[in-house]
Order: C-alpha cells, then sequence, then structure tokens
C-alpha cells in the first residue's frame, strides 16, 4: 500500500473542510482520495437509515482527518487505507476492504 506524503496541511483546516464539504475534503488535501469516498459512502448510508448516524459518522470523520493529518505532519508513517478512530474503522470497513486500524485501534496489552 502506498504511504502518505507530508503535504504541510493544517490539521485543524483538513477536519474543517471535511466537516462543510460531505466528508471528503480533508481526505483529498491530505491524499487519501479512495478513502474519503467511502467514508463519503458510509456517511450517506448513515443519513439514510437515520439522521443521527450518519451525523455521528461524519463527526468521526473530521476526527480521522485530524489525526491523520497530525501524525502525517509529525513523521509518522501512515497507509492510504488506514483509520485513526476506531468506531470509524468499524463501519468503513464495510465499503473499504483496504481499510487498516493500526495503533489506534489495537487492543492494550494485558499484563
Amino acid at each position: 500500500m502506498a504511504k502518505l506524503e507530508k503535504k504541510g496541511v493544517d490539521p485543524v483546516l483538513a477536519a474543517v473542510a471535511n466537516w462543510f464539504v460531505f466528508s471528503i475534503l480533508g481526505y483529498v488535501l491530505i491524499g487519501q482520495t479512495s478513502k474519503g469516498v467511502k467514508v463519503l459512502i458510509t456517511v450517506v448510508v448513515g443519513l439514510i437509515c437515520c439522521w443521527l448516524p450518519g451525523v455521528i459518522l461524519a463527526i468521526l470523520a473530521a476526527v480521522d482527518v485530524y489525526q491523520v493529518t497530525k501524525a502525517v505532519n509529525a513523521g509518522e508513517e501512515i497507509e492510504e487505507h488506514e483509520y485513526m478512530v476506531p468506531m470509524l474503522f468499524k463501519f468503513a470497513k464495510i465499503f473499504d476492504k483496504e481499510a487498516i486500524c493500526k495503533a489506534a485501534c489495537e487492543a492494550p496489552a494485558e499484563g
């Protein structure tokens, strides 16, 4: 899978853009266009099922864009289809068969 390149996009700008433009513009800005399309489909299905789940998924998408942008700007290696918000990952993986969730989605170590 392709790694995201640092584009110098402000995380807050990406999150706000994602919120106001159908849960996709933030993903386009950071280079996760195909992931953004799949998240958009997830949000639309949530809106069709009942308005509230769609709004919650849109909020989670904005948080995901913020966290991914922040991680990329910090120099972390992020995959093109990597999610940082576990709840969004659980819903989006229905439509995104390439979805992965590493650091934020790993179960805490027991011991």
